[in-house]
Order: C-alpha cells, then structure tokens, then sequence
C-alpha cells in the first residue's frame, strides 16, 4: 500500500508537470494569435510543405479507412507506410478524427501542445524513479526539459517529438534493468520510440549504449551482475526493436531508394562551429536555432546554477561526475565534428538542422542539475554550495562577454535577462537556507515552490521569443482551398472512370496533392524515391535529387500524356489562355478547370522497343535536353519515326546589360554588365512553323522568364531560380514571332546558361496518341493496393504503368505472376502477349511481411517472457505458514531523519 500511495504521488507530480509544460507553450501559442486564439498557425517551413499535407492524408485514411500502405495522393503513388514512419506514425494523431477538415491545423497544434506537456510529464516520472523522490521538485525539471532551446527551436518538427517525449521513459527503464532488472517499461518505451519516429529512435539507441554504461557503473553489483544486467539489456533491445518490425523494415527500404542512400563517408575530419560559440550560446531568452546555427544546448539557467553544485558536491562520487561530464563532452564533440555528426545522424548529413540528437545535451544537464538539487534537499543548504552555484553561470557570461563586446557596445537583453535569472535563483537558494533554520523541512517545499515559479516564468518568456523566432504564417491555408475542393468534388461526381490524375499548374506548398487531396504527381519528403525524380527532372519538370523533390507545373501535352495526368487546376486566379491541348471545364472563385484532350490512363500498350531507352542501339538521343528525351520516348514507344520535337533557332536577339556568346545551339556564355546589372535581361524571339505549339526550356541561372506574343503576356513568371523548366510558349499563328525575356540573377553575375526552344509537331503527336490510345488498361476494380482490369493487346508489347517502380508492387496477366518490368529507370511495365487479358496488381511494401512477422513473433516472445518472470516471482514468495506472526516481528529502532537520508544516500 505505501509504495502504490507513492507511485500515486508520483503520478499526480509528473501530471503536474504535463499541464504546466503544455499549458506554457499553449499560453505562448495564444499570445502570438495562433488560431483559435487568433488569425495565424503554426505551419513554417516544412510543416508547411510537408508534414502538415502528410498529416492530412493519415487523417483521411484514417476517417475512410483508407490503406496506410500506399498512397496515391504523394508522388504519383508512393510507399505510404514508409513515409509515415517518418513523418507521421504518431499515436496521437488519432485524435485528429475528432475535428473537421476546417480546423485539422488546430489538432495539430494541440497534438504538438500534447507531446510537449509528455516530455515535461515523462521527464518528472524519471527524476522521481531515479532518485526516489515523490514530491512538488520533480515538477520544474520536468519544464526545463519539455520546453528547452531545443524544443523551441524545433518545434515545427513536430513528428520528432512523440519520440523526444517517450525518451526519458526509456531511460527510466534503463535505470529499472540496472537498479531491479526490471525490463518490461524499458521494451515497451522503446518500441514505441522506434514506431513513432524511427529517426529520432536512433538517436535514442545510440545514447541507450552510453545510459546503460553510466547506470550500470552506479548500480551494478559486482561483474556478475553487470553481464547479467547487460544480458537483459541486449534481449530486451532486440525484442523492442522487433516489436517495431512492421514499420521499421519497410521504411528501411524505403530508404534505400532515396537519394540519401548514396551518401559517402567524410574522408577528413572537420569542425563546424567554435567551442566557446557553443558553450556561450547557453543563455536563457535567447532565440534559438531553428534551421540552421549552433546546437540548442540552453535549457535554463537553474540547470547551469545547480551543474557547480554536481561538479563540487562531496557527496557524489567521482564516477557519476566524470561519466556525466564525459557524456556531456560526447555529445558536444558529436554536435562540432563532422564525422560523429554523420554517424549519429545515421550515416547521413543533413538538409538544414545540423545537430538533431541536441536534445540529449540537455537531458544530461538537466539531470545532474537534480542530481544537485537532490542533494540539498537531503542534506541542506551549505554555504559553499551557494558559492559553486555562480561558476557556470560565470562561465557562460564570460564567454559571451568575450564573443560579443567588440562588436556590441551596450549588453544585449538576453545578457542582462540571464543574469537576473541566475542571481533570482540563487537568491532563491539564500533565502531558503535562512528559511531552513525556522521550518527545518517545511523550508524545502517553499524552495521547490518558489524554483516552479521562477521556472514557469522564464520558460514561458522563453517560449514566446522561441514562436516568434520560429514565425507564424497567416491561417488562411492553402490557398483557394474551398474553389479547389468544390472543383475536386465536381470531377468525382463526373467521372464514370475509377482513376485519374489531377494537378495544377503552379505550387502552393510542395506536396499540393497531399495538401488539396488529389492524385497528383508533386512530392517532396525525405522517402522520395530518387530514380522518380531523375525521371521527372528528364521530363523537363522541377526536380533535385538532394532536395528530395520533384514538382509539377503547366507543361507539355506529352508529359501530361506519359504521368496520367487528367485534369488540371489554375488556381492562381488566371485562366489558362491556350486550348490547343486543354479545354476549359468549369470554375470555383478564382479557380479554373482543364481537361485534357489528349488524356491517357493509368496503363496502356508500348512497343516492345521501349526497353531499348538509353541504349547505343535504337536510342541516340541526349536525354539530358528534356525535348530529345521525350522525342526518344514517343518514338520507341509508338514504333513510329520522326521526331515529336525539333530545335527551333532564334530569330531575334536583344540583349540589355549582359554580354552574351552562343556556344552552340541552345548553350550561352553571359557576363553580366555590374553598373546595368539591376534591368539586366536576355531577349530572344522565335518564329512559330507551320502546324506547331513552341516549348520552351531555360537552366536555372537566372530569376524568370516571361513570354510574350502579338496577343500579349502568355506567362509573366516561369520560375527558374532554383531549377530549370520546361514551359509552354502558347498557341501563334504560324509565321508569328514569340519572345522570351528573361531576367538575369546578380547572384550568378556569369556562366554559361542553356536556353531552347523546340516546336512540335501536332500532327505527329496526334498520330503517335493514338496509337497509345487504343490499346488502353481499361480498371474494374480500384483501391489503394489493389487495382484489376482488362487490356486489349493488338500485338506483343509492354502495358506501361505510369506507377513508380517499386519491389512492393506484384503483377498477374490472366492469373500467372509475372515479372514487373523497370520502364525509364523509374516506372512499371509487364509483357503482354496479343489478345485479352485480365490484369491484377496487388502492393505489400516490401519488408512488410517479414517486419509483421517479426512484430508478431517478438510480442508472443514478450508474453512469454513476462509469464516466466511471474512464476518466477511467486516462487519467491514464501508460503504463508512461514511468515512469522506480526507479534513475533521485533519493533524497528528509533533511527531519525537524518540518519535515514545518511544511508539513502549511502
């Protein structure tokens, strides 16, 4: 009864600790007007082109119980389930379902609000389970942690932290298998880990290692008891991770067809910021990093006051000091050096946000900080421990003082803030030792209250310079929503077909599809598969490799034709003026419909001689010029000779303050002009054939391209500063001159730059989709993994599928499994023989079924393992005739308080 009365107390501290925690960051949230408190959120940066649309899809699978193994709303369709694991796998985005559409950005930020207030409340359970305290001093720690410069950096990365919450339990149940061999939290807690976030998981195994090493040296007995420990260690490890089999497999390949898989080792060593920078960058109201910058180490200034005190206390022993400072060490040199940087954060350097594990620094901090204040709540304040408690704070002002008195001549506010927070600490601790002498114990809850307060009050400060550091963006979100969805909801009501493609000619966010939800071809996450995007960037489309993305914007019919894409969408209040291709078909607000003429679905005939893409024999084309690649495509797809595209040259050229040499066709030398570089611009004009569309296509050297006509501006803003493009040139009578203006970048004053235009050749286009055309795979049946239908094969070929290729993905022609062909190194095919034929695909990601089974197997194994531990325990039990009678058992001595702290700590 007393240790459950404890655990209760325990229990009802660490709950305190989540609502402080998560009500501090609610309260900062609200002041900066995030909705529902006012007309902002909180999606930036890749929660505004990523996790958020991400976010949505789970919510819509989750409320039509649609398949979490693969979507079609991402990338053309994409391995779902691998995706997930990364960016979405939370159990608490279950409760997403409980709101509407409109207002599924608010249960994300409660979501995220929620993980915050765990990570304060799991951090308080492990201070009261480490050091068996179940009191009110466990609570500010807790804050410290939850709401540290990391989290307040971070936050926008909001799938890191259902891990980054679960981490102290982990630990909890490190110190369980060191201190009882209690393995049960530490399995559980780490599965759950690994499922929510396998990346942030990682982390959490790594320092698993060190943890182990430091708890075992505190509370291992003996070298027996340590490989016995170790023992339980390494099975329980093995098992949790198995627990996670069926995500962690299929995200593990997943990963390897993304352009990370092909990072290198760094061949020499390298250190990325100034020590002193780092330590210095510890003060309190502070911004802290939220891209790019110095590891967000600072969690508070009662850490830094109270790490004197652990460092110098007679009390701990020299183990626990020097295992703690060599962690924290570790973990600064990991953050500094490229190489330890590279392995924790798994063999890979990251896009932005350099040191992702810096979270742990202030676990370790924070904990030796209790570890301090343990000891004076056991033993009392001493006069010299109040000494100690101003050398790292010194330390850290010192630094700051030495970085920035050259360059600032008045102290800045997070200078003078930090001090006064400091000195309110200790002032606390003072007044507390005086309070000692008159209360005796009655002192020590007056001192953990006045520490909540001033915790509370500096993490609240901390946590709205971190949202405003962090920004806001308008709630008004994406754009047009309401004319997109009503046009959506008019196609579905429309169509008699089972599938198609939907897209629209420029991007809000960068995963439109997922934003908007459709079937749509833009994706850019961390599992894009690399070969897609290769393709896409071919196809004349945006795309990078190590930017993990590939976007759609209005382009060529043939594109349209090869990706499936059905419909398109302007929702950028601009009618699409050109209807040699598109006709229009309806509008919402300032949105507007297309459907495309020259439609072809999911799946249809190709000659056999598509195969030969790339190779020396049938293919010469230069697949590095998106025109000569399609041409190469069309042609051995279709059997069919001539080119769909031809090289236009140009009629007129003007330029204005750049210095311009053509090197061959399509390629220029360009030096800028500095003293006209601000109306610096390259002009050139074409003249339309006969029975042509011209396209054009222009590196990304430059800002944008406009084009003009004699009827006007035919697109005023083709983005090339990131990219390059294929555009559209609009329709023209023949004979007539279109021009291309483009913009010079002062950021790249001189180059040399691509800028092409091609015409093609309506009629051979039409001759060539039509041969495309009539051999159609005409589906039945259509879900998420699984689609069956019928094609008409008028000879021996290959049925494309315009499906990324993947292993997951298996195919039937007429009930025999046959081998999925690689078509352009990144899409589906089968060999079809002449006549009829049922054809059935069906997706299981790959490692999916092995993953399960390992799930399975691991949590029978769990089972087992606990039902053994029980036996085990009830033989311990001696029987109840052996216990002696209450009268027999000898009253305890008369032992005081003191002398019970004395061998506590002992």
């Amino acid at each position: 009864m007393e240790k459950q009365k404890k655990l209760w107390q325990l229990f009802l501290f660490s709950a305190l600790s989540f609502i402080l925690s998560a009500g501090i960051m609610a309260i900062a949230f609200a002041k900066n007007d995030i909705h529902p408190f006012g007309n902002e959120q909180i999606l930036v940066v890749d929660l505004w082109h990523q996790y958020y649309p991400f976010f949505r899809v789970v919510r819509e699978k989750l409320l039509t119980g649609g398949s979490f193994l693969y979507s079609w709303e991402n990338g053309m369709g994409t391995n779902f389930l691998s995706l997930i694991s990364y960016y979405a796998m939370s159990p608490i985005n279950w409760i997403s379902v409980f709101f509407s559409e409109e207002n599924a950005r608010d249960a994300l930020t409660l979501i995220l609000v929620l993980k915050i207030g765990f990570a304060g409340g799991f951090f308080s359970w492990f201070l009261g389970y480490t050091f068996s305290r179940k009191d009110i001093s466990v609570v500010p720690f807790g804050i410290l942690f939850a709401l540290c410069s990391y989290t307040l950096g971070y936050y926008w990365n909001v799938m890191w932290f259902d891990t980054i919450a679960l981490f102290p339990l982990v630990m909890t149940g490190v110190v369980a298998i060191c201190r009882e061999g209690k393995w049960k939290l530490f399995t559980i807690s780490l599965a759950l880990s690994l499922i929510s976030n396998y990346y942030v998981g990682y982390f959490t195994c790594l320092f698993t290692v060190l943890a182990f090493a430091v708890s075992a040296v505190c509370n291992c007995k003996g070298i027996k008891d340590f490989f016995y420990k170790l023992w339980i260690t390494a099975r329980s490890s093995v098992i949790g991770i198995a627990l996670g089999g069926f995500i962690l497999l299929p995200a593990y390949f997943g990963l390897k067809l993304t352009y990370s898989a092909n990072n290198s080792f760094p061949k020499d060593h390298a250190f990325y910021e100034k020590w002193t920078d780092i330590f210095a960058n510890m003060l309190t109201y502070s911004e802290p990093s939220t891209k790019e910058g110095l590891p967000n180490f600072a969690c508070g200034m009662l850490a830094l006051v109270l790490l004197g005190v652990f460092i110098f206390a007679p009390k701990i022993r020299i183990r626990e000091k020097i295992s703690t400072v060599l962690i924290l060490a570790f973990i600064t040199v990991s953050c500094n050096l490229n190489i330890l940087n590279y392995i924790w954060h798994g063999f890979h350097f990251t896009n932005m946000i350099p040191y992702r594990f810096a979270f742990i620094f202030s676990f370790v901090l924070i904990v030796s900080a209790y570890r301090a204040y343990d000891i004076i709540m056991k033993n009392g304040i001493k006069i010299y421990q109040i000494i100690f408690m101003t050398v790292f704070p010194a330390v850290v002002f010192y630094l700051n003082y030495r970085k920035n008195h050259d360059i600032i001549k008045e102290m800045p506010d997070n200078f003078k803030y930090s001090i006064v927070i400091a000195c309110g600490f200790i002032f606390i601790f003072i007044v507390s030792k005086f309070l000692s002498v008159e209360f005796k114990n009655a002192y020590k809850y007056i001192m953990s209250f006045m520490l909540l307060a001033g915790v509370c009050t500096e993490t609240y400060f901390n946590a709205n310079i971190g949202v405003k550091t962090v920004d806001t963006t308008s709630y008004s979100y994406p754009s047009n929503y309401e004319g997109v969805k009503a046009l959506l909801s008019a196609i579905d009501q429309s169509e008699s077909d089972l599938f198609w493609r939907t897209e629209c000619t420029s991007t809000y966010t960068l995963n439109d599809s997922s934003a908007y939800g459709y079937r749509g071809i833009s994706q850019f996450s961390s599992s894009a598969n690399v070969s897609v995007t290769r393709f896409i960037k071919k196809l004349g489309l945006y795309g990078s490799d190590a930017g993990n993305r590939y976007m759609y914007r209005i382009s060529a019919p043939t594109t349209n034709a090869l990706l499936g894409i059905k419909y398109i969408i302007s929702k950028s209040g601009q009618q699409y003026a050109d209807d040699t291709f598109l006709e229009y078909y309806g509008a919402s607000g300032n949105s507007y419909l297309y459907k495309n003429k020259y439609y072809l679905p999911l799946g249809y005939m190709m000659n056999d001689d598509i195969l030969n893409l790339g190779s020396d024999i049938l293919d010469k084309g230069d697949h590095d010029i998106p025109f000569e690649y399609q041409n190469s495509i069309f042609r051995l797809a279709t059997g069919t000779d001539g080119d769909l595209y031809t090289p236009q040259p140009v009629a007129v050229a003007n330029h204005n303050g750049v210095y311009v040499t053509k090197n061959s066709y399509g390629s220029y030398s360009y030096n800028i002009n500095q003293d006209e570089k601000a109306n610096a611009k390259m002009t050139f004009e074409y003249t339309v054939p006969e029975n042509s569309v011209l396209y054009g296509y222009v590196s990304n050297n430059f800002k944008n391209v406009s084009v003009k006509s004699s009827i006007g501006t035919v697109d005023s803003n083709v983005d090339i500063s990131d990219y390059p493009v294929m555009f559209p040139m609009g329709s023209a009578e023949a004979g007539e001159n279109i021009k291309l203006e483009i913009k010079m970048n002062d950021e790249r004053p001189n180059g040399v730059a691509k800028v092409m235009v091609y015409a093609l050749n309506k009629d051979l286009f039409e001759q060539m989709y039509q041969k495309l055309a009539d051999e159609p795979f005409v589906i039945t049946d259509f879900s998420d993994t699984k689609i069956k239908g019928t094609v008409n094969a008028l000879e021996d070929g290959i049925m494309y599928l315009s499906i990324p290729y993947e292993k997951g993905w298996s195919v039937w022609v007429d009930g025999e499994k046959q081998e999925l062909v690689e078509l352009m190194d990144a899409m589906s095919g089968v060999r079809v023989p002449a006549g009829i034929h049922e054809i059935k695909l069906r997706y299981i990601p790959e490692g999916f079924i092995v993953g399960t089974s390992l799930t399975i197997v691991s949590a029978l194994l769990f089972v087992l393992l606990m039902i053994l531990d029980s036996k085990k325990k009830k033989k311990l039990i001696p029987e109840p005739e052996n216990i002696p009678e209450p009268e027999s058992i000898p009253e305890p001595e008369n032992i005081s308080e003191k002398a019970c702290e004395e061998n506590e700590e002992s």
